[in-house]
């Protein structure tokens, strides 16, 4: 449900309602635009689980961290270089940030490190990543492919496996959650990938392809690597 709030300012018995910004270009008149000091909120009915630690390896740029802070869940920052045994060993999951690849070259070589992080209980996330991904990404082979993107915002989206856990527990995921967001739906859709893991939904423009490569779970020892290509 979304609530509107709006911010109203009051100097010398006046109300004012609006705020502006000045616009225009080099070398023209600048104007300024007006709009009301009304945002709107969404109230969200989410659960988290308890006492989460959570590892974040920051990729290109992304909100995630205080997204995770607004859910209580506080994100410990990390760098390539904590990624071994002992430096995840205190994490129940670790998220690897937008083109997280790209961002950083040498974490190709600490994917042996999350691999068995993964399969010794933890939970590694990685956001999406375009172009082609390192050898060893993944406990299993996974290929980007054309590294394709959904950008409509109201492309529907199917679940392909409702009794998958992760749409169960700690919030039941379903279709209508995916409505009204306002942005693409992801990028760096999977094309092809092993079949130990399990594609969870799929999306795609008119006229495209069923893009099913974009959340994916490999679930590897005793805990599991989740590909993420939703625009979060």
């Amino acid at each position: 449900r979304s609530y509107p709030i709006t911010v109203i300012t009051e100097i010398h018995g006046h109300e004012y309602r609006e705020g502006y910004r000045s616009v225009g270009y080099p070398g023209l008149t600048l104007t300024n635009y007006y709009t009301p000091t009304t945002f709107h909120v969404t109230a969200v009915d989410l659960t988290t689980a308890p006492n989460l630690n959570v590892a974040f390896l920051p990729g290109t740029g992304d909100d995630v961290p205080a997204a995770l802070d607004d859910l209580y869940v506080h994100p410990h920052v990390i760098t390539v270089a904590d990624i071994t045994a002992k430096g995840l060993a205190p994490y129940d999951a670790v998220i690897l940030g937008v083109r997280a690849y790209e961002a950083h070259p040498d974490l190709a070589a600490a994917n042996p490190a999350l691999n068995a992080y993964a399969a010794g209980g933890g939970v590694v996330i990685a956001e999406y990543n375009t172009g082609r991904l390192p050898d060893g990404t993944g406990p299993y082979p996974l290929n980007l492919g054309g590294s394709e993107k959904v950008v409509e915002e109201n492309a529907p989206v199917h679940i392909l496996a409702p009794a998958y856990p992760l749409l169960a527990w700690p919030n039941q995921i379903t279709p209508s959650d995916f409505n009204n967001w306002v942005e693409e739906r992801g990028h760096g859709f999977m094309a092809s990938w092993d079949p130990r893991y399990t594609a969870i939904l799929e999306t795609h423009d008119h006229g495209q392809q069923v893009q099913a490569g974009g959340l994916l779970i490999g679930r590897t020892g005793k805990g599991a690597w989740i590909y993420l290509g939703l625009a979060l």
